[in-house]
């Protein structure tokens, strides 16, 4: 998939996939139409995408998120450790709102 049909299926900008792809957290291959190169995203990375912006709306940074989306790609994130990890930021958000 090119990356306007990624973004408008994901329901962001192109700038935020270049971003998520800039920082590891998404990634993409060459794919060569002419002389030009394009990106070209395994459709998997629409629900990837959805998935770090929920949970950037729970309180992560991308810089938090990229270990677990690198997991996610792999097959190896769990739902008990995707619970861990979001126990973990719950305790974090209400321990800066007691402060």
């Amino acid at each position: 998939m090119l990356i306007g049909e990624v973004a408008k299926l994901s329901d962001v900008s192109k700038d935020t996939v270049r971003l998520y792809t800039q920082k590891g957290l998404i990634i993409c291959s060459q794919k060569r139409a002419g002389s030009r190169l394009y990106a070209d995203y395994d459709p998997s990375i629409v629900e990837l995408i959805k998935g770090i912006r929920i949970t950037q709306s729970l309180g992560f940074t991308l810089t938090e998120l990229k270990p677990l989306a690198e997991e996610y790609v792999a097959g190896r994130l769990s739902t008990k450790k995707g619970r861990a990890v979001l126990k973990e930021k719950l305790k974090e958000i209400e321990k800066k709102q007691r402060q």
